[in-house]
């Protein structure tokens, strides 16, 4: 090598270092804002959390559990029970007072009603069957009762209130008594075709 390459390669290495130099540089700022970042956004470390619902399901409860109070609150459990004051005296809904009407109609005219209608129609009634046509008929009181109120406001039966009580009442009765009724008869015809 003659010193003309010499200088031309120790120039071409110079450069080669300059522009590594530079590159280091630049990522050693990089480095530096990412550590930046890093400490300004560091979260807190959350772990997995498991969930046992077994942990949560009661056993056995022994004592009395009071649902929306804290436990400062139990403190003043005493102040509480002495405060509350028993509830004014208002008038029943027309739709529980009905339901409640119709149901005590159902148990005391039910039985004897089904009995003598399986009688006429000489069909054997057990007792357990009984039950179930009553208790069919009873669940169907809510239902009844909200059909014969729109009824009432169609047919405007509705002027005051005994008169809308009247008209629903007497209006499920007639209901119940020919439903029983056409019950019997479909079921003496079918024993007729069988």
């Amino acid at each position: 090598m003659n010193g003309n390459e010499w200088s031309t390669y120790l120039y071409e290495l110079q450069y080669c270092i300059m522009q590594q130099d530079e590159k280091i540089k630049l990522l050693e700022k990089r480095v530096d804002t990412l550590e930046k970042k890093a400490t300004e956004n560091k979260a807190p470390n959350i772990e997995k959390i498991e969930y046992k619902f077994d942990q949560l399901k009661i056993e056995h409860l022994a004592g009395t559990l009071h649902i929306g109070l804290s436990p400062s609150d139990l403190e003043n459990i005493e102040e509480l029970a002495s405060q509350q004051t028993t509830p004014p005296n208002y008038p029943v809904p027309l739709k529980q007072q009905l339901t409640s009407e119709l149901q005590q109609y159902l148990r005391e005219t039910g039985p004897s009603q089904i009995s003598n209608l399986a009688a006429t129609y000489h069909k054997p009634i057990d007792e357990s069957f009984q039950a179930m046509l009553l208790q069919d008929i009873n669940n169907q009181l809510p239902s009844r009762i909200s059909f014969y109120e729109q009824e009432a406001l169609k047919q405007n039966h509705s002027r005051n209130h005994d008169q809308l009580h009247t008209f629903i009442t007497d209006s499920i009765k007639n209901e119940i008594n020919q439903s029983l009724q056409n019950y019997m008869q479909s079921s003496e015809k079918e024993g007729e075709d069988s």
